[in-house]
């Protein structure tokens, strides 16, 4: 119950949020936000952490990340491909170099690193290709850290010198530099989940701490120091140190807002309220940027055989999957991206639904526990359920902290407090698990711990099912040109896999794997920009998939002999991740409402006193 009353008040909170629009046609009011940018994405989680930056001038907007960088345009909106790109091959990453010029990473015939502008010329600089640098205003110092090498610490460097700082307490998050150059103010987080504000002095090398305990998040982002140069801008959940245990709450209170730091004395007061995150804070000019999530998922259920819009089932709801045997139920994850706590939060619940697959019941949770939990899924007899969880036995302050698990779990359906069953211990980005007919074999995909990073593929366990226990674990070896699998569903029939492969950024193709003979054969190629999920019907004649439409994912049908696949929904959101109904008649999906927002407010010319 104390769930259920945090997400109806959570869900009344964002049913109050304002309309998106791209370009805002408001003139700046000092003291008064205003929305600049907003874009509508067709994924799922993905773009939860885009971020945007400013240059100096506050003229040009970086927005995104290494899948998709944008250069924008303030003034007008308008995305700069190709001054983005410069004379380069390819660009993963940018940053702002002196006014609005940029400095970029990426790949020039056999040279990669970062380049620099030199007149309309650009060089390789000595900055190392993984690391995340920032230079000073006026292009003369360079400081970078390596995001996923903390040990390296923070590095200075100049023409004449280099300085390094191996020991800031952390890995570091976030820096930015002071107006003349002279200091360096970093954001480090610590491994117990609480970060600390520290300035470097560039003539005495002298490290000091500003503000401790404070409750960032654990991703790197950017840091924005004021005018005045006596306040810095973060992004915090909270003004006080964090508890673990809030952050495996699903719906606690825990979005990162904007906090303004006194250098002085390390106090802090808010500065941008939000109910859901606001974060990147970065100063340029006389104003304060930052970037705004909205996102709004719910499960919906429409025909299997489409032509109607989808329902509601369930508000703030992902990855649904019915009940076996009888579709009276329906479970999903609840809990939402939130960047604080990124992924720790997520549990699963489920409703009860009656043959119009109408909700009849409130949300209750199924599987609970410290970390991520995914969406169970039951046996053909339902008795047993499977998940995906991160496991750990105490509360945790990140997604990758030690001690948690990346596996399959069983447990028994009808005993919430039964014992879990850990079922493989070697998962790493565990995808959901799937049921063979007989309900001896689970079948999911995921990478090896200590193999290849986005190198995913399927796996069966097989088990007792009188007591759960795992017997063996196979991987399937896939034949070519099928490289991959991020999904792969159980026919009906028992003898066959659909697979999802990921071909290319924005592509995906569909297979169908016989496990008897060790074939495939591929279905179709689709663009889809995320998981769409795959499905099949109970007469195994046809599977239903996530595509992308025009610009949002949407659900089609194919045969599974082959043929034309079928669009059989039309909606103005993002629909995925479908799961059919037992006796055929119902998809259930994931509907995913989605506003990613650049926003800016006026700053007072002088900062006011504490």
């Amino acid at each position: 119950m104390r769930h259920l009353l945090l997400i109806q008040a959570l869900v009344a909170l964002l049913a109050a949020s304002e309309p998106t629009q791209r370009v805002s046609e408001r003139q700046g009011v000092a003291g008064r936000p205003e929305r600049i940018y907003s874009e509508s994405p067709a994924t799922w989680y993905e773009d939860a952490g885009k971020r945007a930056s400013v240059s100096q001038n506050g003229e040009w907007i970086l927005y995104g990340n290494s899948r998709n960088l944008k250069l924008i345009e303030l003034k007008t909106g308008r995305v700069d491909s190709r001054r983005l790109k410069g004379t380069l091959d390819e660009v993963s990453s940018a940053v702002f170099f002196k006014e609005d010029q940029l400095a970029r990473l990426g790949r020039r015939g056999s040279e990669t690193g970062w380049f620099l502008p030199a007149g309309a010329l650009l060089h390789l600089s000595t900055v190392p290709p993984d690391a995340v640098p920032l230079w000073s205003p006026d292009g003369s110092r360079v400081a970078w850290y390596f995001a996923r090498q903390p040990a390296q610490g923070l590095c200075i460097a100049a023409a004449a010198d280099q300085q390094k700082f191996e020991n800031l307490g952390g890995t570091v998050t976030a820096l930015v530099w002071s107006a003349d150059g002279s200091m360096v103010y970093v954001l480090v987080w610590e491994s117990n989940g609480v970060s600390s504000l520290v300035r470097i002095d560039q003539k005495s090398r002298q490290v000091e701490t500003v503000a401790r305990d404070l409750d960032a998040a654990a991703f790197a982002g950017s840091i924005g120091l004021a005018p005045d140069g006596k306040h810095i801008f973060v992004a915090l959940a909270g003004a006080a140190a964090p508890f673990d245990e809030l952050r495996h709450q699903p719906v606690a209170p825990r979005n990162l807002n904007i906090y303004e730091i006194n250098l002085e004395n390390g106090a802090r007061r808010l500065k941008v309220p939000s109910r859901t995150d606001v974060f990147a804070p970065t100063v340029a000019g006389e104003y304060l940027y930052w970037t705004r999530n909205d996102i709004k998922t719910s499960i919906v259920v429409l025909p299997a055989a489409g032509g109607e819009p989808p329902h509601q089932v369930v508000e703030q709801g992902q990855l649904p999957r019915w009940e076996r045997p009888g579709g009276n139920r329906l479970a999903f994850i609840y809990g939402g991206w939130r960047l604080a706590d990124w992924a720790l939060n997520l549990d699963a619940g489920v409703v009860d639904v009656d043959s119009s697959a109408r909700p009849t019941s409130q949300m209750r949770p199924i599987v609970t526990g410290f970390h991520e939990d995914f969406t169970p899924a039951w046996s053909p007899d339902g008795k047993w359920i499977a998940y995906h969880s991160h496991r750990s036995p105490r509360p945790v302050p990140s997604y990758s902290s030690e001690g948690s698990a990346d596996d399959v779990f069983l447990r028994r359906a009808d005993g919430p407090q039964s014992a879990e069953i850990r079922l493989t211990e070697f998962g790493w980005e565990v995808g959901p698990a799937e049921w063979s007919p007989d309900g001896r074999q689970l079948v999911f995909c995921s990478w090896k711990k200590g193999g290849t990073p986005g190198i995913s593929s399927p796996w069966i366990v097989t088990i007792d099912p009188d007591s759960g226990k795992a017997l063996r674990t196979d991987q399937i070896e896939l034949p070519q040109p099928l490289k991959g699998a991020e999904e792969a569903a159980w026919s009906p029939q028992g003898h066959e896999l659909a697979i999802e492969e990921r071909t290319e950024e924005n592509r995906r193709a569909l297979w169908i794997f016989d496990l008897e003979s060790k074939r495939a054969r591929k279905l179709i190629d689709y663009p889809s920009t995320t998981y769409g999920g795959i499905a099949w019907t109970p007469d195994g004649k046809t599977i239903v998939y996530g595509g992308l439409a025009g610009n949002r994912m949407q659900l089609f049908a194919i045969p599974q002999s082959g043929g034309e696949s079928r669009q059989l929904t039309h909606d103005t959101a993002n629909l995925l991740h479908p799961s059919v109904s037992p006796n055929g008649r119902w998809i259930a999906c994931t509907r995913i409402v989605q506003s990613k927002e650049i926003w800016r407010q006026k700053l007072p010319k002088r900062a006011q006193a504490d």
